[in-house]
């Protein structure tokens, strides 16, 4: 039990969904989807994103790993059933830093034939 979230495409054609990256209690993450969708943060999400979110994702993670002061400000945790710690250490930042490596080198998306969603369970 706990926090997983994850980004998932669904073909615009078939309606076959396909997880492409995942994360485990990463809160920091989940927060930042609520804060961005105004979102209720008692409410498992399920998010239609779009590019501008992942680019926006991005530069926030570069600040805050650049900045690690303004890690509360921009990516804060969040506490919540099975959410993992909310500590602004090691892990916190190591969960940024792989993020953005898989989002910078890793991702791709084709909004012509999927849809991205950023959706999560607990």
């Amino acid at each position: 039990m706990g926090l997983d979230m994850f980004l998932v495409t669904k073909s615009k054609v078939t309606g076959e969904p396909e997880m492409i990256y995942s994360w485990r209690k990463a809160n920091q993450i989940r927060q930042w989807f609520v804060m961005r969708f105004d979102e209720d943060d008692n409410d498992c999400l399920e998010l239609v994103i779009t590019r501008d979110d992942i680019d926006a994702l991005m530069t926030d993670i570069e600040t805050v790993l650049q900045n690690p002061n303004e890690a509360e400000a921009i990516m804060p945790t969040s506490s919540g059933f099975f959410f993992g710690g909310t500590d602004y250490d090691a892990y916190y930042y190591q969960e940024l830093q792989d993020t953005l490596a898989y989002l910078a080198n890793e991702f791709k998306y084709n909004e012509d034939k999927d849809i991205l969603f950023y959706t999560e369970s607990w």
